[in-house]
């Protein structure tokens, strides 16, 4: 009989450390009657693996059922009140707080990579509400009129680089002290590529050796491919640099291409006939083009179409005497990836030897470039 129950005990003790799941149970206040669900988020997908209504006293639990790698999930009340964990295997996180302020209010234990995930979440609020808190005290001195706005400005503007400055650092030190926590995945998100890309290349290279496996961790390579591209594609069409050459076909079926417009002072503009902010700027843009037409300046209109009637119709209706090209192939024109566009309207403004100096401008900021040019 003793070495029955010693078998059974042993077997018992064995279940209970190969434990392939997680658990997250606890207790908030003010759910009774809610239903609190679980969600595994996988890179692609969100999917429900447990739910309970909570009853008077609070209390719940939920299961992730069998997980070999850790993952992220989504402790949810309802569509906009639920907190982020991070769970691996075996795990049994404690949740406890209120569930009429969740995210706010919750704290959790046993739970490594959730603690992590909850510390960093609470040190980037505090950036979020102090940028917030810095936009309204100046859209208030706007509001206003306040004398001293452009100094204001100046003052907010410094307290706000001295805050990304702090924050960087801040990602930089979590990151170096967690390099094999998928919470630096969040952490590192919260930062620009563009000022900071060894920062996602170690986190890549860090994960990649602890999770090789992990959907997680192939789906950040792949985001970095991308960020790498557009960086590139950025860097290319950066002030300086020479502006790619564009070749399309004109109304009349003729080609048109970028190159034939050195010589003189050249907007690239693209547009097209769909997009109402396109068309909402472009008086202001027939009537620039023709205060300066006769000193040097021209416009080269660079439809993102598809439909060649409708091009040519929005041309005629807004009086676009400038030239016009198109590859009619809307957001899959060749131009689109070499000048990295994301939006439209967009202008690209070019020297004489096609050589970019300003983009983005409209309205009021692209007549002041043409009289700082030309008057």
């Amino acid at each position: 009989m003793k070495n029955w129950i010693t078998a059974i005990a042993g077997m018992l003790l064995m279940a209970s450390c190969g434990q392939k799941g997680a658990v997250v149970k606890g207790n908030l206040d003010n759910a009774e009657g809610e239903t609190i669900v679980l969600e595994k988020l996988s890179s692609t997908d969100v999917i429900t693996t447990d739910s309970v209504e909570i009853g008077n006293s609070g209390d719940f639990k939920l299961s992730t059922g069998e997980i070999t790698e850790p993952g992220f999930y989504r402790v949810r009340i309802n569509q906009n009140n639920y907190v982020i964990l991070l769970l691996g295997a075996g795990e049994t996180a404690e949740v406890i707080g209120n569930a009429l302020d969740f995210y706010r209010s919750y704290e959790v234990t046993g739970s490594e990579g959730s603690t992590k995930l909850r510390a960093l979440d609470a040190r980037l609020r505090k950036d979020y509400e102090l940028q917030d808190s810095l936009r309204k005290s100046f859209m208030k001195f706007q509001a206003e009129g306040h004398p001293r706005l452009d100094s204001i400005a100046e003052s907010i503007d410094a307290v706000f680089k001295a805050a990304q400055t702090e924050k960087v650092a801040f990602v930089k030190d979590f990151i170096n002290q967690n390099p094999n926590s998928l919470s630096t995945l969040s952490a590192v998100q919260s930062v620009r590529y563009d000022e900071n890309p060894e920062l996602f290349d170690q986190v890549a290279s860090n994960l990649e050796a602890a999770y090789p496996n992990s959907d997680y961790v192939k789906q950040f390579k792949k985001q970095l491919v991308d960020l790498k591209a557009k960086q590139q594609a950025a860097a290319r069409t950066g002030i300086g640099a020479q502006a790619p050459e564009i070749v399309v076909q004109t109304p009349e079926g003729e080609t048109i291409k970028l190159s034939d417009f050195k010589g003189k002072v050249t907007m690239i503009d693209f547009w097209a006939s769909w997009c109402k902010p396109c068309r909402a700027e472009n008086p202001n843009v027939v009537r620039v083009y023709n205060q300066y037409k006769d000193k040097g300046f021209e416009i080269f209109g660079v439809s993102l179409d598809q439909d060649k009637a409708k091009w040519i119709e929005a041309i005629k209706q807004d009086g676009l005497t400038w030239k016009h090209g198109s590859e009619l192939q809307f957001w899959q024109s060749s131009f689109v990836p070499a000048y990295n566009l994301d939006g439209i309207p967009m202008t690209y403004l070019l020297d004489e030897n096609g050589v970019i100096i300003a983009k983005g401008l409209r309205g009021q900021q692209l007549e002041a470039k043409l009289q700082e040019i030309f008057d």
